[in-house]
């Protein structure tokens, strides 16, 4: 985790906590995340630094309220990504006191070598900041993540507010089923705030790799059947995507 990545992460949520604070009356979970690309061969050494430097951190930053989740993925399949490292709160301050945090514990003499090593394997990432529109969970709460999850991301036009409003109106009762079938756990759908070229992201829990890619493998006759006009609309506006399906090491 390059010390100068976190000093840019800090200045995404400094710019941006106004924004939230001023647009939210209800709870809001804001997620930082970093998509690493990884040495294939090396990556379970990164594994391993993080769970031995990072992830005490981070349980007492639970435990103060500063944040209120955080995880570490590993690649199942998908694209270039191997691992994914995000941290969430309710409280956009709170979640910039917890980065601060970070970048201490990194530069201290106690973790820094393990950091630069954990740097040197996986040495290229990409930045997202993510605010939560809708979900499975109640507005605001951490519920535990299931073993796995596949997140599809979404490249989307101007319109992406509609999109929104289908995913709320449309598909979210949809998945609310599935969720009550035990076909998934659980899913949310995330707004870009700050980052690269995906705008948005739909991220579906489930027990095992099976389960997902048999959900996704019957949502679009399902969407299809219950309101094609509706589907296509979604499909024209968010009309690419890359799609993952990770393991939940650490949460």
């Amino acid at each position: 985790m390059k010390r100068s990545v976190l000093y840019i992460m800090i200045f995404c949520v400094a710019v941006t906590a106004a924004t939230y604070l001023q647009a939210q009356n209800n709870p809001s979970t804001t997620s930082m995340a970093t998509y690493y690309r990884c040495v294939q061969g090396d990556a379970a050494r990164a594994d391993t630094i993080f769970s031995q430097h990072v992830v005490p951190f981070f349980n007492a930053e639970k435990t103060a309220g500063r944040i209120t989740s955080f995880g570490w993925l590993k690649h199942w399949t998908g694209g270039e990504w191997r691992r994914v490292f995000y941290m969430s709160s309710n409280d956009p301050d709170k979640l910039l006191d917890s980065y601060l945090g970070l970048i201490k514990m990194a530069e201290s003499p106690e973790h820094a070598k393990a950091m630069d090593e954990f740097d040197r394997i996986c040495s290229s990432h990409d930045d997202y900041t993510w605010r939560t529109q809708t979900g499975s969970a109640a507005a605001g709460t951490a519920p535990p993540r299931s073993a796995f999850a596949m997140t599809t991301y979404y490249v989307c036009n101007a319109h992406e507010a509609e999109a929104d409003y289908i995913v709320k109106n449309f598909m979210g009762p949809i998945l609310n089923q599935r969720v009550k079938d035990h076909k998934i756990d659980a899913w949310i759908w995330n707004e870009h705030l700050m980052g690269g070229k995906y705008r948005r992201q739909l991220v579906v829990d489930g027990a095992s790799p099976k389960a997902l890619l048999q959900h996704w493998g019957s949502l679009q006759g399902e969407l299809q059947k219950a309101n094609a006009d509706l589907s296509n609309r979604f499909t024209q506006i968010c009309d690419s995507h890359s799609d993952y399906i990770w393991e939940v090491a650490t949460q």
